[in-house]
C-alpha cells in the first residue's frame, strides 16, 4: 500500500525549485498510472496539495437531527455509515441552516449570506423556472476554491434557479414569478441554459434543477439537459406504471425516481475518482447535494423494510448507504487523510402529520415511534429548533481530533469564511456578509459559545427570529424586511431560553424585557445594514 507523505517529509522537498518539483511529481505519477492505476495518487502528494486539502460537502435534503443514530439513541433508523463518520469527526451540536427550507439554506451555504437579502425577500421561494437567484458577481464557495486552484464540482440538487433559453423572450418576466409555468414548448431545453450551476464557479456539474418532484425532471450536466424532457406526468405513469412526481411535470425519457438517487451517487463517486486520477497535485471540491429523503419518499426496492420507521426510515437508510459509498471511494483512492468531509442537512424534516399525497409520503413516522427531530420541536420551514438545527459533522484526519463534539453555535453562512481562513484568503467586503469563520473550532484552538454576536432565522411565511446566546426571540407581525425596520409596524414577541427549554414551550419575554428590546434592536440593525458579521 502506498503511503501519504507526512507534512515533515513533504517539507524536506522545499530545497528543490517548485516548478521542477511539480514536473518530477507529474512524471512519477504518469509512470505509476501505467503500472498501478488503482493506487495511483496515494504515492505522491506535493507539499502544496497537502496544504490545500480536498473538500467534500454532503448535503442531505429534509433530514432531521434525530434521524442519525448517533444523535438519537431512540432512532428507529440504522445509519451505520453516518454513525461511523460522526465517530471520525468533530460533531457540532448547535449547527443551523441559513433558512429552514431548501432555497435559503442552499443560498446561505453557497454565498455566506442570508437569502432574505435577495430579490425573493423574507420567506421567498423560487418558482420552477424562476431563473438564477445568486446575483451576478457574487462569490460562492466554488468561486473561492477555484481561485485557489481547486477543481470544483456539483452533483445533485441545485435549487438556485436556472435561466433556460426561451423561444419567446417576452415571457421572461412571467416565467420568473409564475409558480408553475406550463408553456413547456416555449422553453428551449435543447440549448444550453443561459445561466446555471456552471456560472457559479463549478468546473463540472451534474444536477437536478430542484427537488425530485420539480420541473424539469431531467439531469442537467454542465448547464445542458442530458435528455430533453418530453413526457407529461400522465405519459410517464403509463410508461413506467407509476409517477411519483407532480401531476404537471415535464419529464425526460428514463428519468425515474428509482434511477435518480443511484445515478447521483455514481456521479459523485465518479467526480472524486476522476479528479484524483486525472489531476495530480490539484485539490478538488465536491458539493454533493443529495435529493434524499425529500418528498417523494420512494426508497428503492433493496431498502424497503430496512428500518423500523416506514418508508421514510427506509429512505434514510438508502441515503446512509450512498454516503458510505462515497466515503469508501475516498478511502479506496487513498486520499482520506487529506480530504475534509462535511456532512449536514439543508433543514429539518417535513411535517409528516400533514396530508401529503400518499404517493409522496407512504407511512407517517409517528405510527412507528420515530422522532426525526430528536429532542427538538418544529419542522421544516418553521422557526423552532427542529426546523433549522441540523446534524453537522466535519472529518479532517490530519487536523481534527475524531469523536469530539462542539457546542459552538454555527450556521451555514460560516462555511465560506472558514474555508477562506484555512486557505489564508482575506474575503472582500461584499462576500459572506453574514458569515464568521469557525476554523479555530475545527483545530481546537478555541471553541466559544459562538463566533457570532447573533444569528437570524426566517420562517417560510416571512417571520423572523434572532438567536443570541441561549435566548431566541421570535418577532411576530412583520413578514418583510421593510416591515421589520418600520418602527411603527405592530409587533409581538416570544422569547425562549434554550438552555432550560429546548422544546420551546415557555415564553419568558415578560421576564426579560431588556433582552427582548436589545435583541429586537439588533435584528433591525442587521436588516438595515445588509450584514451581520461586523466587518466594515
Amino acid at each position: 500500500m502506498y503511503q501519504f507523505l507526512t507534512s515533515t517529509q513533504a517539507g524536506c522537498r522545499r530545497e528543490f525549485p517548485r516548478r521542477l518539483l511539480h514536473r518530477l511529481a507529474a512524471l512519477t505519477i504518469s509512470a505509476l498510472a501505467v503500472a498501478f492505476p488503482q493506487t495511483l495518487y496515494t504515492k505522491v502528494l506535493s507539499a502544496e496539495s497537502t496544504a490545500r486539502p480536498n473538500v467534500v460537502i454532503i448535503l442531505a435534503d429534509d433530514m432531521g437531527y434525530g434521524d442519525v443514530g448517533v444523535l438519537n439513541r431512540d432512532s428507529r433508523i440504522p445509519t451505520p455509515n453516518l454513525d461511523r463518520l460522526a465517530s471520525e469527526s468533530l460533531s457540532f451540536t448547535d449547527a443551523h441552516c441559513s433558512g429552514s427550507y431548501c432555497v435559503p439554506s442552499r443560498y446561505g451555504l453557497l454565498t455566506g449570506r442570508y437569502m432574505w437579502r435577495t430579490r425573493l425577500g423574507a420567506g421567498g421561494n423560487l418558482a420552477n423556472f424562476a431563473g438564477t437567484l445568486i446575483e451576478p458577481g457574487r462569490k460562492t464557495i466554488a468561486d473561492l476554491l477555484h481561485s485557489k486552484g481547486y477543481y470544483t464540482g456539483l452533483v445533485g440538487k441545485w435549487h438556485q434557479g436556472i435561466d433556460w433559453k426561451l423561444h419567446d423572450e417576452s415571457d421572461r418576466e412571467v416565467i420568473r414569478v409564475h409558480p408553475n409555468y406550463q408553456d413547456f414548448q416555449n422553453i428551449d431545453f435543447a440549448s444550453p441554459a443561459l445561466k446555471g450551476p456552471s456560472d457559479y464557479g463549478f468546473g463540472y456539474s451534474f444536477a437536478t434543477a430542484g427537488s425530485a418532484e420539480m420541473n424539469p425532471s431531467t439531469f442537467i450536466e454542465n448547464n445542458r439537459a442530458t435528455v430533453i424532457p418530453t413526457l407529461s406526468s400522465q405519459a410517464a405513469k403509463e410508461k413506467y406504471g407509476e409517477w411519483y412526481g407532480r401531476d404537471d411535470n415535464i419529464i425526460a425519457e428514463g428519468h425515474t425516481m428509482e434511477r435518480l438517487v443511484p445515478t447521483l451517487s455514481d456521479k459523485a463517486c465518479e467526480f472524486v475518482e476522476t479528479a484524483t486520477r486525472t489531476r495530480p497535485g490539484q485539490p478538488f471540491f465536491l458539493y454533493y447535494a443529495m435529493t434524499t429523503p425529500h418528498n417523494p419518499i420512494v426508497p428503492n426496492p433493496d431498502f424497503v423494510g430496512t428500518s423500523r420507521a416506514g418508508a421514510y426510515g427506509d429512505f434514510v437508510v438508502e441515503l446512509d448507504h450512498h454516503v458510505g459509498k462515497l466515503l469508501r471511494t475516498i478511502a479506496d483512492l487513498g486520499i482520506e487523510k487529506n480530504t475534509i468531509v462535511i456532512f449536514t442537512s439543508d433543514n429539518g424534516p417535513v411535517d409528516r402529520t400533514k396530508g401529503y399525497p400518499t404517493r409522496w409520503v407512504r407511512g407517517d413516522t409517528a405510527i412507528y415511534g420515530h422522532d426525526s427531530n430528536g429532542p427538538f420541536s418544529g419542522w421544516k420551514a418553521g422557526l423552532q429548533e427542529g426546523g433549522h438545527r441540523v446534524p453537522f459533522f466535519v472529518r479532517w484526519p490530519d487536523k481534527i481530533k475524531p469523536g469530539e463534539s462542539c457546542s459552538t453555535t454555527i450556521i451555514f453562512n460560516d462555511v465560506i469564511p472558514t474555508l477562506a481562513e484555512m486557505l489564508k484568503v482575506n474575503l472582500d467586503h461584499d462576500t459572506a456578509e453574514d458569515g464568521q469563520s469557525f476554523y479555530k473550532a475545527l483545530t481546537g484552538d478555541v471553541r466559544p459559545e459562538s463566533f457570532h454576536e447573533a444569528i437570524v432565522h426566517n420562517h417560510s411565511n416571512g417571520t423572523f427570529a434572532i438567536r443570541k446566546g441561549d435566548f431566541k426571540l421570535t418577532v411576530n407581525g412583520p413578514k418583510t424586511n421593510a416591515q421589520v425596520v418600520d418602527d411603527s409596524f405592530p409587533v409581538s414577541f416570544k422569547l425562549h431560553d434554550l438552555s432550560k427549554d429546548i422544546e420551546e414551550t415557555t415564553d419568558v419575554s415578560r421576564d426579560h424585557p431588556k433582552i427582548v428590546k436589545e435583541m429586537h434592536v439588533l435584528l433591525k440593525k442587521y436588516v438595515r445594514e445588509g450584514r451581520s458579521n461586523g466587518r466594515r
